[in-house]
């Protein structure tokens, strides 16, 4: 009403201003016209003339100066800046953007409200509305009419002041210092508008009261000021008064039990810890002690003395609230002092790992169990329940803090399984710590543990499932994608002309399977909040699509075996997709091909034992007879030893009666062969002769029987025979054994090469020497192996047999090149009897070891040379 007054004062003010300025403006048209009335007597033509003088530039002129003159004081910047009342304005730096806004506030009537402030970042600040974010101080223009702002109507256009501190308390100090006294104390009004607006006053400071107070958590009732200097008596007298002090005794009476119940609920938050509990009851204690307090203050007094004299209904209701506030006083502060003993155990568990958790458990049990033996009032079965619930949400909590979603969607399978298997292990450890307790409270106390155990625990198994879930994604990552530890394995190698389409079915697979881990990482809520049941739905869609990747992975492999057609490539297939086999569906193709694979090895032990059942091996015909079926004997063993290392080596494969009976077969037939050998072993020693070494003395070359002019090897068989055991002084002559038998092999191959090539085409030649053994120098009837030990006669024999080698291919030439005399090819032969005696030729053992020269055979014997014949060595 004060501010309409004004309004109307300030116009009326204006009014007469306009109104003087209009008397002046008329004086002074007047003594215009007196002073042009002078000269209209002496001069009247010019007077009459005087309207031409009146065009619109020249009467504008002296206005545009005279506005040009007032311009300087209509700068509106220092009505703005002299009303900001702005701690640290005076240093602030005030800058031509700053007189922007100002000036366009000013200007454009649609800018409703101008604000200064000063950032602790970007210094002073000008802003067109309310500043996004709580200043300290604030100093605010409102414009009240839509019209620019002058001087003339700054103050009944412009509304200023300052606002110190978050804006509802500098309400609340504003209208319960400044405005609410002085309303309160006018009575200067009408009774109705009186009464109506002060009720409706007291019900808004009221409210606005309880939220100020509910930012910073406490609970402050309003005390209405407006009886406060009446008696009690004065005040029973007026009805409206005493109504509008019940209004205030029931918003007290919402007050205290909104707070018990929001209490109340926070007490029985499902989400809560142990520490929250304290906190909690920390601040109840601190809310009911200060309502307590306000309870016995003297306007709360003050006004219960009013009511009880007018007799209020409400009173009774409201006197036992405060009784209640009085008991859950000290309530909470009995329950504060028992569940502190708990603040530091809780507290070193928030620096510990999941698995570290369990040797603290039984103490925390143990803490909680002495509250509920000693606290009067902390122990009801509900309230025992709540805690230990409590004490699963934070065991759940830290095992989520343990647990980095971000690694186990990266790949990280091996750190992230470890840290989930910790959190179940401490799950499980803490159930059965409990377990324990009550079985032992159960047996030294006479009063019972009742306490829900389903209820305790029904968050900590759902999270060991959900758990129990992202270690079943890691699987799947490490199966499906070669992932181990934020890294993918190396691509198998498939062989066979396949090869290339299984690596490509194998990619497929690894990228659909990515596909479906994206989805499921994109769930709603948090993974690990039990309560999230958003998680089920999408992770039944995964599980769905893992499912048709297990089929295709058991396509995959079967496809794969089909190449297989030995042990090792099926041991190595086995290998590339034994990470696989612990998925149950993909186990059972993987069984199925791992007994494929002891099939195929039985089948190679069949094919072995249809071998070695063989009555007459297929040996060589340079192969002894029992020692070639042993060492053929010992080549299966070793065929079959080398597939049986191959799987003994196989770790990975499954462990089926199968693969038990085919070892065990594989037994049974290494101890049939060595059986066999052992057995061809005891034949041949029975074969052999006791007196063996006279056998040496047999001689190894003879007459041929068969062939005229021919030698035959007179190897006795028999030496074949033997073995190192038990003739062991035989083994040092190994070498020189096998080198006399190829000694006179060597001989005969030559002289019978040479009598061949004669008898050919020579026969004619050399018919009266064909037959060489009288001029075999005698020792060859005594070449055997005893004589070599003496004797080195077998050495000539050699050289001879080598010397003779190359005259046929230059018999041969010769034969080609032109005829041969008779003379010519008997002092070869004579030379080759008796290279030494020979005085009558030039030939000689050094000629025939010399290089190959381009000399014939006649220039070298001491003819003519001829073209066309050429030695051969």
């Amino acid at each position: 009403m004060s501010s309409k007054a004004e309004k109307k004062q300030r116009l009326s003010g204006r009014g007469s201003s306009q109104a003087s300025r209009s008397g002046r403006a008329t004086r002074a048209a007047v003594a215009t016209q007196e002073q042009g009335n002078v000269p209209a007597v002496s001069e009247p033509e010019p007077q009459a003339e005087l309207p031409k003088e009146e065009p619109e530039p020249r009467l504008e002129g002296p206005q545009a100066q005279s506005e040009e003159s007032v311009e300087p004081e209509a700068d509106v910047k220092p009505l703005f800046l002299s009303r900001a009342a702005l701690t640290g304005l005076a240093d602030a730096v005030w800058t031509q953007e700053h007189d922007a806004i100002l000036e366009h506030f000013a200007q454009d009537p649609t800018e409703s409200i101008l604000t200064i402030f000063i950032d602790p970042c970007f210094g002073l600040k000008l802003e067109l509305g309310m500043p996004v974010q709580t200043q300290n101080q604030l100093v605010y223009f409102i414009r009240q009419a839509p019209v620019p702002i002058t001087w003339e109507n700054f103050e009944a256009t412009v509304q200023f002041g300052t606002v110190r501190g978050p804006y509802i308390p500098a309400l609340l100090r504003l209208l319960g210092g400044v405005f609410a006294p002085q309303i309160f104390a006018n009575t200067g009004w009408p009774e109705s508008i009186r009464n109506h607006f002060a009720s409706h006053l007291h019900k808004f400071l009221a409210c606005l009261t309880d939220t100020r107070y509910k930012l910073e958590g406490h609970t402050v009732l309003y005390i209405p000021a407006e009886a406060m200097n009446m008696k009690p008596e004065m005040v029973v007298k007026d009805k409206e008064l005493v109504q509008r002090l019940e209004t205030s005794m029931i918003h007290w009476t919402r007050q205290i039990k909104e707070m018990l119940s929001a209490q109340e609920t926070v007490e029985t938050g499902e989400n809560l810890g142990p520490l929250e509990e304290i906190e909690f009851w920390r601040n109840r204690c601190m809310d009911l002690s200060g309502i307590s307090k306000q309870l016995v203050k003297k306007g709360v007094k003050h006004v219960e003395s009013i009511l009880h004299l007018a007799k209020s209904s409400y009173l009774a209701p409201f006197m036992k609230l405060a009784q209640q506030i009085q008991d859950g006083s000290r309530q909470a502060q009995s329950n504060l002092t028992f569940l502190s003993i708990l603040k530091e155990p809780y507290q070193e568990l928030a620096f510990m790992k999941p698995k570290d958790i369990s040797s603290k458990l039984p103490k925390l049990i143990s803490l909680i169990r002495i509250i509920w033996v000693n606290s009067p009032h902390y122990n009801t079965r509900e309230r025992l329940t709540s805690l230990f619930r409590k004490m699963s949400n934070e065991i759940i909590r830290l095992c989520c803090h343990a647990v980095s979603l971000d690694r186990i969607f990266e790949g990280y399978v091996s750190s992230s399984k470890e840290d989930l298997q910790g959190c179940i292990l401490c799950c499980h450890a803490w159930k059965d710590h409990y377990v324990q307790a009550v079985q032992m409270h159960t047996q030294f106390s006479s009063r019972g543990w009742v306490l829900d155990q389903t209820s305790i625990f029904a968050q900590v198994d759902a999270f060991v499932q959900r758990c129990k879930d992202l270690i079943e994604v890691c699987d799947c990552q490490y199966h499906f994608a070669r992932w181990e530890d934020g890294k993918q394995g190396p691509l198998p190698c498939f062989f066979g002309a396949q090869g290339p389409q299984i690596t490509r079915n194998l990619l497929e697979i690894e990228d659909i399977f990515h596909k479906n881990l994206h989805t499921l990482r994109a769930v709603r809520g948090g993974i690990l909040d039990v309560k999230n049941t958003c998680w089920h739905e999408d992770y039944n869609k995964f599980r769905a699509g893992i499912k048709d990747l297990e089929v295709m992975t058991q396509n995959l492999i079967t496809s794969a075996f089909e190449l297989v057609r030995d042990v090792p490539h099926g041991v190595l297939l086995l290998d590339t997709f034994h990470r696989l086999a612990s998925r149950e569906a993909i186990k059972r193709t993987y069984d199925k091909k791992a007994v494929d694979l002891y099939m195929l090895f039985n089948s190679e032990l069949a094919l072995v034992n249809r071998e070695r059942n063989k009555k007459w091996p297929d040996l060589e015909p340079y192969v002894a007879q029992y020692s070639g079926k042993a060492r053929w004997v010992h080549i299966l063993r070793r065929r079959i030893d080398r597939v049986m290392t191959c799987l003994a080596g196989a770790h990975f494969l499954p462990r089926i009666g199968t693969g038990k009976e085919s070892v065990h077969t594989y037994q049974q037939m290494v101890q049939a062969i060595d059986e066999l050998v052992r057995k061809t072993f005891q034949e041949w020693t029975s074969s052999l002769d006791k007196d063996c070494i006279r056998r040496l003395d047999t001689p190894l070359l003879r007459i041929s029987q068969e062939k005229a002019g021919m030698l035959d090897v007179n190897f006795d068989k028999y030496g074949s025979h033997l073995a190192p055991f038990p003739y062991t002084p035989l083994l040092q002559l190994s070498q020189e054994f096998h080198s006399h038998l190829l000694t006179p092999l060597f001989i005969i191959l030559s002289l019978s090469y040479t009598t061949i090539c004669l008898l050919s085409t020579f026969y004619f030649f050399f018919s009266s020497f064909i037959f060489v053994s009288p001029h075999l120098p005698p020792c060859y009837q005594h070449f055997n192996f005893t004589t070599y030990l003496k004797t080195k006669q077998n050495k000539t024999m050699i050289g001879q047999a080598r010397w003779l080698t190359p005259v046929i291919p230059a018999l041969w030439e010769a034969e080609v090149g032109a005829s041969l005399e008779p003379r010519s090819l008997r002092t070869a032969w004579a030379t080759w009897q008796n290279p030494v005696s020979a005085k009558n030729t030039k030939i000689s053992w050094a000629w025939w070891h010399k290089p190959v020269v381009s000399a014939t055979w006649e220039g070298e014997v001491g003819g003519s040379p001829e073209p066309g014949r050429q030695r051969l060595q």
